[in-house]
């Protein structure tokens, strides 16, 4: 029988491993915030959680890792941010699709760590997978919570979504680094006519 692991300061081991992950985690955000994905070093994120080595590589393989474990926090929470949006009002398709763009462009805007995340993956290897994975999953949302299409009609117009997805993420991108001469609801406005153009 193995021995029993007592709690420390109430906490037991499995939660002190999960919060010292969610430091690294946010550390790791907050270096891409203030040097690009290309400047975070193990070093880097440690000295900002402060946390040793030792807990770094106990939670992440290395370096990579741990940059694909924010992105996919960072996909994660903004797809569950979108579809909880979404279960929130009843209107149409239009009315829908509005909240998700709205949702996405908002969330960048918030937060420059993440807006320089989005803009910064695609230039590494790693991430630039984990983005195109993450295009197809948000054409899912689109097919399912947004235009609601029952099954026979979904691959009719899925490639229609993924391209619709992916110059969304593009045009916010741009928009975010102020390439994009459009307020906030003109930008949804205009990424809504043309959504809606492709879709139909």
């Amino acid at each position: 029988m193995s021995p029993a692991v007592r709690p420390y300061r109430g906490a037991t081991a499995e939660q002190r491993q999960a919060n010292r992950r969610a430091r690294l985690l946010s550390a790791c955000l907050d270096v891409i915030g203030d040097v690009g994905v290309l400047g975070v070093t193990v070093d880097a994120v440690c000295a900002r959680a402060g946390l040793t080595k030792r807990y770094f590589y106990e939670t992440f393989t290395d370096r990579d890792a741990a940059l694909v474990a924010v992105t996919d926090g960072v996909y994660g929470s903004l797809h569950t941010s979108i579809v909880s949006a979404l279960r929130r009002i009843d209107g149409d398709g239009r009315a829908r699709a509005a909240t998700a763009v709205e949702v996405f462009a908002a969330t960048l805007d918030a937060d420059p760590r993440i807006a320089r995340l989005y803009a910064e993956a695609p230039g590494h290897p790693r991430l630039l997978a984990r983005r195109d994975a993450a295009v197809e999953e948000f054409a899912d949302l689109v097919l399912d919570d947004v235009l609601r299409l029952p099954p026979d009609d979904r691959e009719r117009v899925r490639t229609a979504a993924v391209l619709v997805v992916a110059g969304t993420t593009h045009v916010v991108t741009r928009w975010l680094a102020g390439g994009v001469p459009l307020e906030r609801v003109e930008l949804v406005d205009e990424v809504l006519r043309i959504g809606t153009t492709l879709l139909h």
